[in-house]
């Protein structure tokens, strides 16, 4: 194996452990609740709360790496992962957790920020673009194998060992970094002189406000669904292992519909309705779903559906962002979402205690996942605004 491919699999091996360690909560979700008294809303809370250091930290993320150099950064996010998932596995209070999910939190904003840049150093033209599509499938992939792993390791030892096998997960993440990556001779310190927000002009950011939305509303959704669908299947009957390897088998379905979304979305004479159509039947089987019938049926559709638009969204700051912009105006796009799927879950779970019913939260997430219909039709009119004239 080449050194640009064993790269590459550490690289994604330390991300998969990102979406492992995310899903470790939901995926434990009982026995979590019941130990530290969490109710619905807080449960959503420390969901959530993982992606909120994104906030802070994705803009000035990549300037760290620029300064410090890419691997000592996310070797530290690493070691900030691993740290806060062993808090976690001994937090006695939902404080306690909730800062353990910051700490570890943190961390993986630093590997989110700056992976994606790190395999661009080292690939190229088409194997660039199929390098890519494995590392950003490395977290649907870990929250899939958190969902059919933990549930069963929780029964069997208990969740906070459970805890502890993914704050394992992370440190074979930063042994896997630190003796397989090196940076390309090509790649450059440099100390930055600020964060270069400046460069995106008054159409970027009007364009910008608009297309952080779809991708926003969408990985809310997702987050919502993976995050309470296994509690929904437990009310439904399903035992805790049941639930998280019907969830598992969702996003594994999403993980190829990603992939398939892409090829469709690049042949498709009109793009915009294949991605209007996937999230109305992707609204469709959520709603289906929460009426407890053929649960399996939809849970499979849903999967199928689900990840076609991807790719389109992930793209839209793409159609309008200038080379020198791009960075800055990357960072904003992100920094949007760890807004918005920090403070989401949390919503749905107060959704759920106020209707004493997980069912809310699938209502919640179709109708965030319908919000991306209008929001993509706001942005492709605003697109066709031609720019102000200087006077």
């Amino acid at each position: 194996m080449s050194t640009r491919w064993q790269i590459l699999a550490a690289l994604t091996f330390a991300r998969t452990s990102m979406g492992f360690q995310f899903q470790s909560v939901a995926a434990l979700a009982p026995f979590v609740t019941a130990e530290l008294g969490l109710d619905n809303t807080q449960l959503g809370w420390l969901v959530g709360i993982y992606l909120l250091p994104g906030i802070v930290i994705a803009l000035p993320g990549g300037l760290l790496g620029a300064r410090y150099g890419d691997k000592r950064v996310v070797l530290l996010g690493l070691a900030l992962m691993t740290g806060g998932g062993l808090w976690l596995a001994r937090a006695a209070s939902p404080l306690e957790a909730d800062i353990a999910r910051v700490a570890s939190g943190a961390g993986a904003v630093m590997l989110n920020v700056l992976l994606t840049k790190m395999v661009a150093d080292w690939f190229e033209g088409k194997e660039r673009i199929l390098a890519m599509s494995i590392l950003i499938n490395s977290w649907p992939i870990g929250i899939g194998v958190a969902l059919f792993a933990l549930g069963p390791l929780g029964e069997a030892i208990g969740w906070r060992a459970a805890i502890l096998a993914a704050a394992a997960f992370t440190a074979g993440g930063f042994a896997a970094v630190l003796l397989f990556y090196r940076a390309p001779a090509s790649a450059v310190l440099s100390a930055p002189s600020g964060i270069g927000i400046e460069v995106i002009d008054a159409r970027e950011w009007r364009l910008l406000a608009i297309a952080s939305i779809p991708w926003l509303v969408y990985n809310a959704a997702y987050q919502v669904v993976v995050s309470f669908l296994p509690s929904f299947l437990g009310e439904s009957g399903a035992s805790i292992a049941r639930s998280g390897a019907m969830t598992a088998i969702n996003t594994a379905i999403f993980i190829a519909s990603v992939q398939a979304g892409g090829i469709l979305l690049k042949r498709a004479a009109h793009p915009d309705w294949v991605c209007h159509a996937a999230i109305a039947g992707w609204c469709a089987s959520l709603l289906l779903l929460s009426g407890n019938s053929a649960p399996w049926v939809w849970i499979i559709a849903g999967g199928i559906v689900g990840g076609l638009p991807a790719g389109a969204f992930v793209n839209l700051p793409a159609e309008f962002l200038r080379p020198q912009s791009r960075g800055p105006g990357m960072g904003v796009f992100y920094t949007v979402y760890y807004v918005g799927c920090a403070i989401l879950p949390a919503l749905a779970g107060w959704l759920s205690d106020i209707t004493a019913s997980t069912r809310a939260t699938l209502w919640f997430a179709a109708l965030l996942a319908f919000l991306c219909i209008p929001a993509l039709a706001v942005f492709r009119r605003a697109l066709r605004r031609p720019p102000l004239a200087l006077a």
